[in-house]
């Protein structure tokens, strides 16, 4: 079995049509309108799923419900693994250390932000894309288990 070392972890939330996107801070601690998907490096001892819980519980003060695997991008040399969730909690207190910038966005609004050059790490709308599509091949198959995870 071929192991694979991913660098961060990622998660999509999805409430109602919009996607939360999020300004990460960076060395300056400024606002540079470059958005991209909550989550973080991956400490040592953890694997990715156990990553995008704690990293959106530091980050947002929230915790997630039924995550689905969305896929592997590559940005800079390193590999990120992308979950995504539809998302029916409430965003707590955001951690400004780590988080310039919190906003909902429809997927007009991203296909925008990229054509912009707007969004940090190029993957953000093929994979908020990929879990749309994922979600409505799941459609049906999601209304007849109702409440069944499929990570926990």
């Amino acid at each position: 079995m071929k192991f694979t070392k991913y660098h961060t972890s990622r998660c999509i939330l999805k409430a109602d049509n919009t996607f939360l996107l999020v300004v990460h801070n960076n060395f300056r601690g400024v606002n540079n309108g470059i958005w991209g998907l909550p989550g973080g490096r991956i400490d040592p001892g953890e694997n990715p799923l156990q990553t995008v819980r704690r990293e959106i519980y530091e980050e947002l003060d929230t915790g997630l419900d039924e995550l689905h695997e969305v896929g592997d991008w590559s940005y800079k040399g390193s590999l990120h693994k992308i979950f995504g969730t539809v998302f029916k909690g409430e965003i707590g207190r955001v951690d400004h250390s780590e988080i310039l910038a919190t906003d909902w966005f429809t997927l007009d609004d991203i296909r925008g932000l990229a054509e912009e050059d707007r969004l940090h790490a190029g993957f953000e709308l093929k994979s908020i894309e990929r879990f749309t599509g994922l979600l409505d091949e799941l459609g049906p198959y999601r209304r007849r288990l109702s409440g069944s995870k499929r990570f926990s």
